[in-house]
């Protein structure tokens, strides 16, 4: 396809600090047919860890914004000067604060461009920002192209809330699965275990998850303590860093847990860590939609067990593949996870979890919906904003 006929299709984050979305839209980025678009990345605040996992060479150009405050007028006029220049046709906006800048943008530039919302989030809260947040949402989507969301339960909660859009889809996350599978010898995960002071016989439960409130590490912290208190010999690693660290470091002294749940801290390739863990959780209170982590988590052939919240149900068949239980359930997080102490009972979910989503859950499947969609979206109609 001759380059003036392909669409410029410019995808937008907040940052480019690791976190599901953001590794969504990275998926995109990389993932998209050069041939068929020109692809560009921008973020709105500064770099961070996930800049080296862009494939910048198949880009036609990779920015921030650099936004100082909570809205950054200089910005806005910015990226209507980029939609011009660049010949901007479409702009996939990940989440709210984008868009609100996509959007700001669109009306200041002189060529039409449609915009796409990818919305990951099920569940805002019932403070007072989170309402007005809502309201800021149904204004936005609504002059939105095609909102797309990441799971069918998440497009039910939000619909049966009043939010109406012009389209929306649902695209299921995918991941890669090659790069996700379980390559590691028994003696290097024995190895990775020792590294925080684990034994090859302890059962070891694993999270990879951002320390940040709506995670909720506490309740497996909780568990781990009932678990322990049962007689089961079991150890907790936490792959991840955040704003909470501190805090859940003093929740593991008082529940006297010291050597027992461990925080490996952020890791650029979390593969090694998850492979070393028996069984992996994902503890999370809201915002979890259609976790890249429990994908990437299966892919490796552990068994999940996770909250019942957002698409939750797509991913993880109840006694197949996984477990769920209620959000703050910690009796229930505790007795699930005893039910998988058992090595061949776990192996068995592990494998059919793997195969799950090599099946279904692919980024090559979910790329493909993306194209079909965005050369829907960028066929000219004149309008401004969607």
């Amino acid at each position: 396809m001759a380059a003036r006929h392909r669409p410029g299709v410019l995808v937008m984050i907040s940052s480019m600090l690791v976190g599901g979305a953001e590794k969504h839209a990275v998926s995109l980025v990389n993932g998209l047919d050069a041939t068929c678009f020109r692809i560009g990345l921008c973020h709105l605040k500064s770099e961070g860890n996930l800049a080296r996992e862009v494939d910048s060479a198949r880009l036609g150009s990779t920015f921030s914004l650099n936004v100082r405050g909570k809205l950054d007028w200089s910005a806005a006029n910015e990226l209507a000067r980029r939609i011009d220049e660049q010949e901007i046709d479409v702009i996939i906006c990940t989440n709210g604060y984008p868009l609100l800048y996509a959007l700001i943008a669109s009306r200041r530039a002189r060529r039409p461009v449609r915009l796409v919302e990818v919305f990951h989030t099920t569940g805002f809260g019932q403070s007072f920002v989170s309402r007005l947040r809502m309201l800021l949402n149904r204004f936005m989507f609504r002059r939105c192209a095609l909102v797309i969301y990441v799971s069918h339960k998440q497009r039910e909660y939000w619909r049966a809330r009043g939010l109406r859009v012009k389209r929306d889809i649902v695209i299921q996350n995918g991941i890669d699965v090659d790069y996700f599978t379980d390559r590691s010898t028994a003696q290097q995960k024995a190895a990775t275990r020792a590294e925080f002071g684990f034994a090859p016989s302890d059962f070891v439960i694993g999270i990879c998850a951002a320390l940040r409130p709506e995670k909720a590490h506490g309740d497996l912290l909780q568990a781990l303590r009932r678990l322990r208190d049962s007689g089961v010999h079991a150890k907790v690693l936490i792959i991840g860093d955040g704003p909470r660290r501190g805090e859940i470091e003093r929740h593991i002294a008082e529940l006297k847990l010291t050597g027992h749940a461990v925080i490996a801290g952020h890791r650029d390739d979390v593969r090694p860590y998850i492979a070393c863990c028996d069984v992996m959780t994902l503890t999370s209170h809201f915002v979890e939609t259609f976790s890249i982590a429990a994908l990437e988590s299966m892919a490796l052939g552990k068994p999940m067990v996770l909250t019942r919240i957002g698409g939750a149900e797509e991913q993880v068949r109840h006694g197949t593949n996984g477990f769920l239980y209620e959000r703050g359930d910690v009796a229930a997080l505790a007795h699930l996870l005893r039910r998988l102490t058992a090595a061949t009972d776990r192996l068995s979910m592990g494998a059919v979890a793997a195969r799950d989503v090599r099946e279904r859950f692919t980024v090559q499947r979910m790329i493909e919906r993306f194209t079909e969609e965005l050369q829907r979206v960028a066929q000219p109609t004149g309008d401004r904003g969607g």
